[in-house]
């Protein structure tokens, strides 16, 4: 029957590139961050612009075919798999154009990190990213999007000042400032984004540190590092352009250790040592290392670290902030790691700019917990699910009132995301938009999965 479908798909759109599993390179195209092989989709559709994309959704709506869209592949549940539809892969349609006053850029719906980097690096100029270079900016942009500008120069889901989409019709449309509002925190569910317009800001490089601590007594390093956190934010606010994010990490040679990945987003970086130095003077810090690195060189080491094609998920918590109970909670399980990668990362976000423009939750000073427990070891996968779930189970026990309604939909999955806490006061304009623009749920496979 799929292959039937296929083979009407290609007559019907001959000039797009159709891959189906009797192609040698399909299981190679169909490849994302997270392994599901029982997600088989019968084709995927490589479209090179917004008219193919057009005549996709088309076909697609006319014919009652089903489809996921994938931007970089990189959902750490493995949405953006389904098994027997068709997958439509947007990762040749990768342009990027830099405006002449050089404050925004235009990229396409499929556009990978390492792409937009690298385009910026060359001009002297950034904008906000995560960290690892194959994850795809659109879907990582319009969901929220941490990273290590988060506070100096905002969430992904803030850069976002233009879009153009393809709508459940099938018509590419230029989204106004009502669609725009749904985008910023809603992703894809309205349409296929085909391009966004993003702000752009002038920097050079980023200073990047690993601060390792002395772990051999784990309980120690993490509640003296939060109890020392708390006591420094207190005191002074930490500069904008500081970003930490705190493991809970195995690493070779040394075992499993507190650790922190610090960035600096600014251009002076004698600064930004001395903060390093502040930071690592919370603990007993045997390891900083500040290096200039382009975003470019930032997410490409990253992803060095991981195993592309990965089994398992992410789990995720925000927290208020750090607390001794929260630290013991995170030294505990840090020493309990399966091993395999598995691994936990502390996001923050500092003084988030208001924006009633978007539908993101997640407004206020927070800690996101997140829980790595994909791996390149299959026989790890339960007990990497098994020790994720234990841990925010712990978590919300030692100190309920410290865990905020809020989470992070990047990092969920469809039986641990509840839409109304995620989005808050901003669940019925979302649920509204949706209704608005795709009341037929035509895109009833991107994140998040809303019931209308």
């Amino acid at each position: 029957m799929t292959s039937t479908v296929a083979a009407a798909l290609a007559a019907e759109l001959p000039e797009l590139t159709l891959i189906t599993p009797s192609d040698s390179n399909f299981e190679a195209t169909r490849a994302c961050f997270v392994k599901r092989d029982s997600d088989v989709p019968f084709a995927v559709a490589r479209p090179q612009n917004a008219q193919q994309v057009q005549a996709l959704i088309q076909y697609c709506t006319k014919n009652g075919v089903e489809f996921v869209v994938r931007s970089g592949g990189h959902d750490c549940a493995g949405r953006s798999q389904v098994a027997g539809v068709l997958s439509i892969d947007m990762r040749d349609i990768k342009h990027i154009g830099i405006s002449a006053d050089e404050k925004t850029a235009t990229v396409g719906g499929g556009i990978l990190f390492r792409d937009v980097a690298a385009a910026l690096d060359a001009r002297g100029l950034v904008t906000p990213v995560g960290t690892v270079a194959s994850v795809g900016y659109v879907g990582w942009a319009t969901l929220g999007g941490y990273g290590p500008f988060s506070t100096s120069h905002g969430l992904g889901v803030d850069q976002i000042v233009g879009a153009k989409l393809v709508n459940a019709k099938g018509e590419l449309v230029e989204a106004d400032a009502e669609l725009l509002h749904g985008i910023r925190g809603g992703g894809g569910i309205f349409g296929v984004i085909v391009e966004l317009t993003v702000k752009v800001y002038p920097l050079k490089e980023l200073l990047t540190t690993l601060l390792i601590y002395d772990s051999s007594d784990l309980k120690a390093a993490w509640t003296n590092y939060a109890e020392g956190y708390e006591k420094l934010v207190a005191e002074e606010p930490l500069p904008r352009a500081l970003q930490l994010q705190p493991f809970g990490i195995e690493l070779p040679g040394l075992g499993k250790v507190m650790a922190i990945g610090a960035t600096w987003a600014d251009a002076d970086q004698e600064e930004g040592k001395k903060w390093f130095g502040k930071i690592a003077a919370l603990g007993t810090c045997i390891l900083n290392n500040p290096e200039p690195k382009s975003v470019s060189a930032f997410t490409a080491f990253n992803e060095s670290l991981l195993v592309y094609g990965s089994w398992g998920r992410a789990y995720t918590l925000n927290l208020a902030k750090y607390s001794k109970k929260t630290a013991e909670v995170l030294a505990k399980y840090t020493e309990l790691i399966p091993g395999g990668g598995i691994a936990v990362s502390v996001h923050s976000l500092r003084a988030p700019a208001e924006n009633k423009e978007s539908v993101f939750g997640s407004r206020v000073d927070h800690l996101m917990v997140e829980l790595v427990s994909m791996t390149g070891v299959q026989e790890l996968e339960s007990k990497g699910a098994e020790w994720s779930r234990n841990l925010i189970k712990e978590l919300k026990e030692a100190e309920p009132e410290n865990v905020l309604d809020s989470s992070y939909v990047s990092l969920l999955g469809e039986d641990d995301s509840d839409h109304k806490a995620i989005y808050g006061s901003h669940y019925d304009k979302l649920v509204e938009l949706k209704k608005t623009y795709d009341p037929n749920n035509v895109f009833k496979y991107a994140v998040p999965r809303l019931s209308i």
